[in-house]
């Protein structure tokens, strides 16, 4: 098996515990091996990847994938790839919202600019992570906030669950992740494998979930090594299953 050089991860339920906890075995692995690019591939946006305690611990020198794949940024905010959603998508999205099976919208852009939407904006508003966004209960002005300033992801908290046809978007349990036509964590990681000058059996990617399948199931990426955690994905393939985030690091230290 081919020596690795860089380790993707996913981070809730796969590295980091679904209490917020980062594996001490997994931490100390990390810092014993600079060599290693440690790179995050992640739903979340990059204020909401800063909440997390692997966030000091990742590679610097590397751009990291947040937004479900709809963008690569550097840990200082640094946007090397942006994928926008179009205007068109925006339309389509709003047109068929149902807003009575919606909690809240939100997406951000940069330290500056971060928008959230919802009935009980003052509830969600007061929220520490959403505390510096622009806030509002009008939809139509969150629609015109989003045709000003696109996002590269909308993060839709439901109520109900929903359909949205002709758009890209994955769902886990009440969160929803909207993303432009044929963005996802797999094609982004394509072109950060390609910028890094990294064969795909260089490296290996931790993950758990419904929005990592466009990762694992990708044919440019099938000779990564997969590292599957938890029983979520029951029919999905990896060469390596563990049951918690504390059994990543085993697995790691032998192909490292």
């Amino acid at each position: 098996m081919t020596k690795l050089k860089a380790v993707i991860m996913d981070g809730d339920g796969s590295t980091i515990t679904h209490d917020g906890i980062l594996p001490d075995n997994l931490r100390e692995l990390i810092v014993a091996n600079p060599q290693v690019k440690w790179i995050m591939a992640t739903g979340r946006s990059l204020d909401l990847l800063r909440r997390l305690p692997i966030i000091d611990y990742l590679s610097t020198d590397v751009p990291h994938i947040v937004d479900g794949g709809s963008r690569l940024v550097n840990q200082n905010g640094e946007s090397i790839a942006d994928f926008f959603i179009s205007h068109d998508e925006i339309d389509l999205f709003f047109n068929q919202l149902d807003l009575k099976k919606v909690d809240f919208l939100y997406y951000y852009l940069d330290e500056k600019r971060s928008y959230i939407y919802s009935q009980q904006i003052e509830h969600w508003s007061q929220r520490p992570q959403f505390s510096n966004a622009q806030a509002t209960s009008d939809i139509e002005i969150y629609r015109a906030w989003a045709k000003e300033n696109q996002p590269t992801k909308i993060f839709i908290r439901v109520l109900q669950d929903i359909e949205l046809k002709g758009l890209s978007w994955h769902q886990n349990e009440q969160n929803i992740d909207l993303t432009a036509h044929g963005v996802n964590k797999g094609s982004t990681c394509t072109k950060l494998l390609t910028m890094l000058n990294l064969h795909p059996s260089e490296v290996a990617f931790v993950f758990n979930d419904r929005n990592d399948l466009p990762l694992v199931e990708h044919p440019k990426l099938n000779e990564v090594v997969k590292i599957k955690v938890g029983d979520y994905l029951p029919d999905t393939y990896a060469e390596f299953h563990v049951a918690t985030p504390y059994d990543v690091a085993n697995v790691l230290q032998q192909l490292i």
